[in-house]
């Protein structure tokens, strides 16, 4: 099968629905097994239903859930069998068709097509895949306003966000004649990104209606965000740009790669200098998340594979810190943007520090001027 059959079937999930909204959990397993088998958890074509597995569930379903969905790993584990690329083996002596959901006397383990199995092994085609399933979500505006809140934005600022988001902006938008489209049914990135330069080109500062404050800008960029976000474009086009590089040979692309995935020697490098989150010292290494201190982009080559210009962290702090809502001082303690209005919401404290060796100062520096958005 080729990678064209496998994303139309992503964005075509049969997926249980209440009303307009369809439950994500199918896209959330799918999405915990392609980050497994990035951290080399999952080595084989063969899944099992174990903690790792339901862990990373829980992380993505926490991202997409309202409020009546139920965090139940084990549905989609058994009903993806559905979509036909996914496969159930079952317990000696089992009789599959007695069977009608997961349980671990029954079913042994899943397992998918061999093609996409390879597919999702490559960091090129599994962002493909990851974009597939963006096409299934049903709701933005619910999981915009989730984003919000878990990068620390007060209830207060995320009413005002979603507010200009779902109301104030697309009346605007319709009355200059640059969209009909509502904003919360645009998936993509890039199709958001062209109309958001169109936005700053108009230069609009507010509606007639007052709830804006004049917050039009700064909701796009807060949007963009979050669609770059849950679409990891960045992450996809740096990939891009290394496969499509003439100069390199394949042995230093495979290297480039994992590294930008924060896999490969540079994560085995992490994790011997870390030894566990560098932050709050969580030592579940197959939980934590390598990345540059200095953002790739900016990095040279050499210093996208110096490990002194990487931190190991768990997911919420690297996301902070990706963000430019925390840094570090010169003596390793943590710095919170003011503009990070909860930060209890994510687990930081400003007693948090980091323990600096002096090769890291000039990365942390170079974070500290161009990503940190500032006390």
């Amino acid at each position: 099968m080729t990678l064209e059959h496998y994303t139309d079937k992503f964005s075509r999930l049969n997926m249980d629905t209440k009303g307009t909204h369809k439950r994500p959990h199918k896209v959330c397993m799918l999405l915990a097994v392609m980050e497994l088998i990035e951290l080399g958890v999952i080595a084989t074509n063969r899944i099992e239903f174990n903690a790792a597995l339901k862990d990373r569930f829980t992380h993505y379903f926490n991202q997409r859930r309202r409020d009546n969905d139920r965090d139940t790993p084990e549905n989609p584990f058994y009903h993806l069998k559905s979509e036909g690329f996914w496969h159930l083996a079952y317990q000696s002596g089992v009789n599959p068709a007695s069977v009608t959901g997961y349980s671990k006397k029954n079913v042994s383990h899943a397992f998918l097509d061999d093609a996409l199995f390879t597919f999702m092994q490559s960091a090129i085609t599994r962002n493909d895949l990851k974009d597939a399933l963006n096409q299934n979500l049903s709701d933005l505006a619910f999981l915009y306003r989730q984003w919000l809140l878990d990068t620390g934005r007060s209830p207060e600022t995320v009413d005002i966000y979603c507010q200009v988001i779902e109301n104030d902006l697309p009346l605007w938008l319709q009355q200059q004649q640059l969209s009909d489209v509502p904003v919360v049914e645009i998936k993509s990135f890039r199709e958001f990104h062209q109309l958001a330069m169109k936005i700053n080109m108009a230069e609009p500062k507010q509606v007639k209606d007052s709830r804006t404050h004049g917050l039009f800008s700064e909701v796009v960029e807060s949007y963009l965000g979050f669609l770059k976000d849950f679409t990891q474009v960045d992450l996809q086009q740096d990939i891009n740009q290394i496969m499509d590089d003439p100069r390199l040979t394949p042995t230093e692309k495979e290297i480039l790669v994992k590294t930008r995935m924060g896999q490969g020697t540079y994560r085995r490098q992490l994790i011997d200098l870390w030894h566990g989150c560098a932050v709050t010292g969580y030592c579940n290494t197959q939980m934590l998340v390598a990345s540059h201190i200095k953002p790739w982009r900016a990095s040279t080559p050499d210093e996208k594979l110096d490990k002194y210009n990487g931190l190991l962290l768990v997911a919420n702090l690297d996301k902070a810190f990706d963000l430019g809502f925390i840094s570090f001082d010169e003596k390793g303690r943590v710095m919170i943007a003011s503009v990070l209005e909860s930060p209890d919401v994510l687990g930081i404290e400003e007693n948090m520090s980091v323990s600096l060796l002096p090769a890291h100062q000039n990365y942390l520096g170079y974070h500290r001027a161009e990503l940190f958005k500032g006390r």
